[in-house]
């Protein structure tokens, strides 16, 4: 018979059965088994090992915007919704946030040896809103509790002091104490220098000096003139004591001419007798005689009464002098003061603009303190609100178990496809099935073979 006659194709193609499909499983049996125990293995390594984490949240809201002006209180609002809460992610997550978050926990004596790790910090927004949720993941459930809770509290203070406008109460007490100080530095400054220059009212004292000037040279030119008068006097008196027979001017109200006048007619009048007398007596008669001795006793008495003029007017002069030169002296002296008032004047000018200025600045410092504490305490300047503190940590376990028990079960279908598949390879003849694939012709009948014990010999 040809064995390798082309097959009738009236003849039916041998179908598999689950005999032999069960044949295969057993015969790969160990294959099917090892991936099967080392899968199952694997997976209860992962699973074992595989820590359980406990994950503590809060929510806080966001006010978005920043405040323009802490003497408005109006709030410049964006539009970028995306950008902003990305941006509040990156703040929730950033170095300032969780070195305070630190040293709140070093403050608090229940979480002694507690540690923050950045990499177990989780923040995401909540929805399509302003909602910010704060996580921290760890092992012990009550260290994630505190430290969430932590993060919470630094997050929502670095928010308050450092990205919203509170009153700078510290600032405006420096700016308010520094310029009270120099106001006052600058006001004692301009007591001292009016104390060491005797001022009181620049202008004032301007005027006053002035007119004390104007005082001053008038009783100068009066001075100046009596002296002029009196020297006129003095020449005519020396004249008059060297010259008896000159003619006497008016001496003025104050030398007493009428005493002078009247010695200097009885002078004349003398004269004129004993001219009269000489006529009708000698030189050498009795009455010529007494009549000259009467005119020298007249002319003795002009004399004297003109060397006590002339003292008298001399004693004037000196007088005049000495005026005038005290009255000089006063006029030297108020000029003095006036050409010192021009630059105290500017001095004064200068502390008072600087002394107005502080004072400006003072009054202007206080209004924005106070427009700015009012502004604080009537408009809401908080941009965190806290929806939910951090609340009891629960389990997040990452142990999947629908996920693990897929894995063997996973196995088992790879393992007896392994199976079919080196199977497939094996061209060894092992059934009937087999012979007849290989011969081409049907199996009449098929003897099991008996399988030997090894070990036991029947003797």
């Amino acid at each position: 018979m040809n064995v390798n006659a082309p097959q009738d194709p009236q003849t039916p193609v041998p179908q598999a059965t689950a005999r032999e499909f069960l044949a295969v499983v057993f015969r790969r049996k160990w294959l099917i088994i090892g991936l099967f125990a080392v899968t199952t293995l694997t997976v209860l390594a992962v699973a074992l090992t595989t820590p359980v984490v406990y994950m503590s949240s809060s929510r806080v809201l966001i006010h978005r915007g920043e405040p323009q002006s802490l003497l408005t209180g109006y709030r410049t609002v964006f539009n970028d919704w995306e950008a902003d809460l990305a941006s509040e992610i990156e703040v929730a997550r950033s170095y300032p946030v969780l070195q305070s978050a630190r040293e709140l926990l070093k403050a608090d004596p229940k979480a002694a040896g507690v540690r923050l790790n950045a990499r177990q910090v989780d923040v995401e927004v909540m929805g399509k809103s302003n909602v910010i949720a704060l996580a921290y993941q760890d092992g012990d459930p009550e260290v994630a509790q505190q430290v969430c809770d932590a993060l919470t509290r630094a997050y929502i203070d670095y928010r308050q002091n450092a990205m919203t406008l509170n009153y700078p109460q510290g600032f405006f007490r420096r700016e308010i104490d520094k310029v009270r100080a120099d106001l006052e530095t600058w006001m004692e400054k301009r007591r001292r220098y009016a104390a060491e220059n005797d001022i009181v009212d620049v202008d004032q004292q301007n005027r006053v000096l002035l007119d004390e000037r104007s005082t001053l040279q008038k009783k100068l030119t009066d001075l100046q003139t009596d002296l002029a008068q009196n020297q006129t006097v003095y020449a005519v008196m020396e004249d008059m004591r060297e010259h008896p027979s000159v003619d006497l001017p008016s001496l003025g109200p104050n030398m007493n001419g009428d005493a002078l006048l009247e010695m200097k007619r009885r002078v004349l009048e003398q004269e004129s007798r004993v001219a009269l007398i000489r006529e009708r007596y000698r030189d050498d008669s009795p009455e010529v005689m007494a009549a000259n001795a009467t005119l020298d006793t007249l002319r003795s008495l002009l004399r004297r009464e003109v060397g006590s003029r002339m003292e008298l007017s001399k004693s004037r002069l000196t007088s005049l002098e000495a005026g005038i030169a005290v009255v000089q002296h006063q006029l030297d002296a108020n000029q003095r003061q006036l050409d010192s008032m021009p630059p105290k004047a500017i001095a004064i000018a200068q502390m008072d603009r600087e002394i107005a200025v502080l004072k400006e600045r003072y009054e202007s410092l206080s209004k924005d303190s106070d427009q700015a504490r009012v502004t604080e305490n009537v408009t809401p300047t908080v941009s965190v609100v806290l929806l939910s503190p951090a609340g009891r940590a629960v389990s997040k376990s990452t142990r999947d178990y629908v996920r693990l028990a897929l894995a063997p079960a996973f196995s088992l279908i790879v393992g007896i496809g392994l199976a079919f598949f080196m199977d497939g390879l094996d061209v060894t003849v092992r059934t009937s099935g087999h012979a007849e694939e290989a011969i081409e012709l049907p199996v009449l009948a098929a003897l099991n073979e008996r399988r030997r014990v090894r070990g036991v010999r029947t003797r």
